[in-house]
């Protein structure tokens, strides 16, 4: 029960890496907002955590509206008395090349990871600073570690979150929080990994996946729940002495 006593709002909990995480987060004691504009499995996340004991609730949240991103976090002090975690995960897949990115999908890739990113660690810090500290994770990108020429705007602003990550932890390390990223390789059971793929019909979607399986020394891609085993770590009071870091969770991608 790492969690136990603590609670936490996950964006981008309704599938994927955050739905993962939220299971498991809740598996260790944790109560947790599911923070995510998809209403269906976001609700159905929240339901099976609680029939076996877990306790979540879904707050249903456009993260390009920085009033329901403020309420969601509202709702986690409301609902539970207190904010231990916020847990940034909610991404795109964006436009993919540079030929294709229009203004509105620029804005929008930058809208959900480094403004909601910014404001959300905003909003969440001046909950926990009233109860002695907490951590703040971003879910960053082993495209944020190094380019991708097929998705520039997508490595630029995983690349912000990385930054973001480093300045908040030195920033709001007087106050007790802590802040560091995980850094994803492809996860091939994700809606995004299924965006990825869409954005560039040209590529031959096996060929790719087995692409991204050679360049990495694990020689596969990972699960959802690998990534929420990493989360889980750098939240928990395990971690007490880690900030600032991005941890890649890929592989060896980011080596190769």
């Amino acid at each position: 029960m790492q969690l136990d006593g603590l609670t936490a709002v996950i964006t981008g909990a309704a599938t994927g890496i955050g739905r993962a995480s939220a299971r498991l987060f809740c598996a260790e004691g944790a109560k947790v907002v599911i923070a995510d504009i998809n209403e269906k499995d976001g609700e159905a996340t929240a339901e099976e955590i609680r029939a076996t004991g877990g306790s979540a609730i879904f707050a249903r949240t456009d993260l390009t509206r920085l009033e329901e991103l403020k309420a969601a976090v509202g709702m986690a002090v409301s609902r539970f008395g207190r904010l231990d975690i916020l847990f940034h995960n909610a991404g795109v897949a964006g436009p993919g090349r540079l030929s294709l990115t229009t203004e509105d999908a620029y804005d929008q890739i930058m809208a959900i990871h480094m403004k909601a990113g910014f404001f959300g660690a905003k909003f969440a810090a001046a909950e926990m600073a009233k109860t002695g500290g907490g951590s703040i994770l971003f879910t960053g990108s082993g495209l944020g570690l190094r380019p991708s020429g097929q998705s520039p705007a997508y490595s630029a602003s995983k690349a912000g979150l990385l930054m973001l990550t480093r300045s908040l932890a030195v920033g709001l390390a007087a106050d007790g929080i802590r802040v560091n990223a995980i850094c994803p390789g492809p996860i091939d059971t994700t809606p995004l990994w299924k965006g990825v793929l869409e954005r560039n019909p040209e590529i031959e979607s096996k060929a790719y996946a087995e692409m991204n399986r050679q360049v990495r020394p694990i020689k596969r891609m990972g699960n959802p729940e690998e990534m929420a085993r990493a989360a889980l770590f750098l939240v928990s009071p395990g971690s007490s002495y880690i900030t600032g870091v991005a941890l890649p969770v890929d592989g060896g991608g980011s080596m190769s």
